[in-house]
């Protein structure tokens, strides 16, 4: 036996009475601290962060997988159904979302529990496992969805629970089918399947383990298990008339802008690649310690090959530190990457995100060994590296924190402040069920509580209007939030048919605009029944 393992099999004793809960307390402590001191409570200005609210409320009354914003409720596959399923919940008993946010924060908090747990249980040194533990909650970015209503943190925490899972599994005498941590595994495959459908690259994960460690029953009781969970939404889905669009979205040139057009297969694979080197050499260096600086839109420099070559190397050995559940965690990056490389064009960092806490325990856990390697190498010391070095890194980490913190003390931009006071002022004056058209309707649902649709894309005034007509519109709002449809579309209608546009409330500093929509002259200037 190698000096390391040996010794991480000392350093993994069983601990007795209070020590064992020592290292959990403090990860508590530090995900407290650092959870409360970025904690934003106002409402996050992607946007899908409102459909998940929305969709939670919809099966909270009782309308089911819906979105309740529109004028008739209508059921929706826009996102799975797995994160609005984990609000619902809390949403039957308020409204409030930043009890929702709070909720996304201790998901952040149980996954890099599990991962502690599971790292250590797989063989990891109790104090490396702690330490990589601690750095995963020093990542800005994680903190940043720790405190939006999205699906990165339930993602993420699914994915350490179907960890911990395997690993218990590892250490159990039972056939796997008397097991209940194979029932647990399998349970949170699918539910991390259909919190996000990025998770597929997970379930590829796990039964690579299955196939790398011969365990041939397993594989076929994982696969077959995992399929019946996703029958009833693919089912529903169908019945539904609905397509599948993550596969519609392969052949788009950009999936956020359909309206670039579609690609051939060549085109499909030089964006596969061109997706791949950004995560690896951008994506990756930007997002996990040391967090270097990236310009996404430039050329990538020399260095940050290195970086991206070294980082992968060194989370790569950290995996293989990790017993024979190296093999789920190899593949389910590997699969990540080439999931989100098939799927998506370069979009930075967004879709690592879910993944970025496992991808941290592995860096540190190569980053120790190495660390250990070379210490000894130099003759510095005798016994093991000890791994609290590593948190010097953490440095580095700073920065972006404050930056989060920053933020979450910043008032809305002018433009979103007058875009939601508008919505404020919809819903003490009109009843739910009026029609408002905007360039942002679940986000003014969330203040206005109306029925809401958007515009129709298009420069021809006479069919922008005539939508506005046949969708029964009542009123418009004209805002400066920043998109070019605004410009392109909405106000360049308004300009032209102003005598269809009145006046209802007026914000400044930007102008932002309520405007009453005649429909009944508008159906009559264009001819419309």
């Amino acid at each position: 036996m190698r000096r390391s393992e040996a010794t991480d099999s000392k350093d993994n004793a069983p601990q007795k009475g209070y020590a064992r809960y020592i290292f959990p307390a403090i990860i508590t402590v530090v995900w407290a601290v650092l959870f409360g001191y970025t904690f934003n409570e106002k409402l996050d200005l992607n946007g899908d962060n409102c459909n998940y609210y929305i969709y939670a409320t919809s099966m909270a009354t009782g309308h089911g997988y819906a979105d309740i914003s529109l004028p008739v409720i209508s059921p929706t596959n826009a996102f799975p159904p797995g994160y609005p399923l984990l609000m619902t919940p809390l949403r039957l008993l308020t409204d409030s979302i930043v009890a929702q946010k709070i909720l996304n924060g201790l998901f952040l908090l149980a996954g890099v529990l599990l991962l502690y747990f599971a790292m250590m249980r797989a063989g990891l040194r109790r104090d490396v496992s702690f330490v990589a533990a601690v750095a995963t909650l020093f990542c800005s970015r994680v903190l940043h969805f720790a405190t939006m209503m999205m699906s990165e943190m339930s993602f993420f925490c699914s994915s350490a629970l179907v960890l911990y899972a395997l690993v218990a599994m590892e250490k159990s005498a039972r056939p796997f089918y008397r097991d209940k941590w194979f029932y647990v595994m399998v349970a949170a495959l699918a539910l991390n399947y259909h919190i996000r459908t990025q998770g597929i690259a997970l379930a590829v994960g796990v039964l690579l383990y299955f196939v790398f460690t011969l365990r041939w029953k397993e594989l076929v009781a994982t696969a077959g298990g995992f399929a019946v969970c996703c029958l009833p939404w693919m089912l529903r889905n169908r019945a539904l008339g609905f397509t599948n669009r993550y596969a519609d979205s392969i052949m788009q040139v950009n999936t956020w802008r359909p309206e670039e057009g579609t690609l051939d297969a060549g085109g499909v694979v030089e964006r596969f690649f061109d997706t791949l080197q950004m995560l690896l050499f951008k994506a990756f260096p930007n997002s996990v310690t040391p967090f270097f600086s990236v310009d996404y839109q430039a050329a990538t420099p020399w260095y940050l090959y290195v970086a991206g070559v070294a980082m992968v190397a060194v989370t790569a050995f950290g995996f293989w530190q990790m017993g024979r559940v190296r093999w789920m965690l190899l593949g389910y990056m590997a699969a990540t990457l080439g999931v989100i490389s098939l799927f998506a064009s370069p979009s930075e960092n967004r879709y690592l995100t879910g993944v970025l806490p496992i991808l941290t325990i592995g860096l540190y856990a190569g980053l120790w060994r190495a660390l250990d390697w070379l210490l000894h190498r130099l003759n510095i010391i005798k016994n093991v590296a000890p791994p609290y070095l590593l948190l010097i890194l953490l440095v580095t980490s700073f920065s972006g924190i404050k930056m989060e913190h920053d933020l979450s003390n910043m008032p809305y931009h002018p433009a979103y402040a007058n875009f939601f006071s508008i919505g404020e002022q919809l819903k003490a004056h009109v009843p739910p069920t009026t029609v408002v058209c905007s360039r942002k309707p679940t986000m003014l649902y969330m203040y206005g509580k109306t029925a809401n649709v958007i515009y129709k894309f298009t420069k021809d005034d006479g069919e922008l209007i005539s939508d506005l007509v046949e969708k029964r519109v009542d009123y418009v709002v004209l805002e400066q939030l920043g998109y070019s449809s605004t410009y392109l579309y909405l106000y360049p209608a308004i300009q032209k048919n102003p005598e269809l546009f009145r006046q209802a409330m007026h914000c400044t500093n930007p102008d932002t605009y309520l405007l009453k929509f005649d429909r009944e002259a508008a159906a009559k200037k264009f001819g419309l029944r």
